[in-house]
């Protein structure tokens, strides 16, 4: 029983911590990054490790995501502290033998907490359930639709009309060309319907209301000449 006490100060904090890396990563996803870059982004800042020059510009160039690698930082320096007293609480007191215990008592306990948090079941739910916390208290704001999908300099998601006039009328989307013109067609919104994803062999019509994504500068040339030609 006293060689569990003794190993009690190392848990603790190593739960704390583990919580605080956590809550960092949802946060981080809930900016837009993907779950893989979130987690390695809160591991990186928590260790201080450090991370690649693309990835550290994308985070230091977002408020919230800066925020929450400084405090990971300053709560990691305390982290490596408080686990080094942690160690000498729990170690040297006693004899060899009950201080080998102790560290295999920690050891297990680490192992433990690595297994359950690498199963898909319960890490799926510890994130839902931090998630609902951090966004009731509002810490984390809808992002702009440019942030959330980590749109390239230059490209955007505009909508394009088919008019009367249009050349485009009565072709299919393969037809149209727009893909050659570094255009993708997201839907097709005709009348009261829609039609998500639309497929090449899909004929434009007209009054049709194109939501492409897309280089900006193609899609205003676009605009552009179908007005000149009108």
């Amino acid at each position: 029983m006293e060689i569990l006490s003794e190993s009690i100060p190392v848990i603790i904090i190593v739960v704390i911590f583990f919580f605080v890396v956590r809550i960092a990563t949802v946060i981080l996803k809930l900016t837009g990054l993907d779950d893989r870059t979130a987690r390695f982004q809160a591991i990186s800042a928590f260790t201080g490790t450090g991370f690649t020059t693309k990835e550290a510009e994308m985070m230091v160039l977002d408020d919230l995501r800066r925020r929450t690698l400084v405090v990971l930082m300053i709560l990691g320096k305390i982290g490596i502290v408080s686990i080094i007293a942690g160690v000498f609480l729990s170690f040297g007191k006693t004899t060899l033998t009950e201080d080998l215990k102790t560290a295999a008592i920690i050891l297990a306990f680490l192992f433990i907490l690595y297994r359950i948090t690498t199963l898909k079941g319960f890490s799926r739910t510890l994130n839902r359930f931090i998630e609902k916390r951090i966004i009731a208290h509002g810490i984390v704001k809808q992002k702009v639709l440019e942030e959330l999908f980590h749109l390239p300099e230059g490209y955007g998601i505009a909508q394009l009309t088919i008019t009367a006039e249009s050349k485009e009328k009565g072709l299919t989307l393969a037809e149209a060309g727009f893909i050659h013109k570094d255009i993708l067609v997201l839907s097709i919104e005709r009348g009261k319907g829609l039609i998500p994803f639309p497929h090449a062999s899909d004929t434009l019509e007209e009054g049709d209301k194109l939501l492409c994504y897309g280089f900006l500068k193609n899609i205003k040339s676009y605009v552009e000449l179908t007005k000149k030609e009108n």
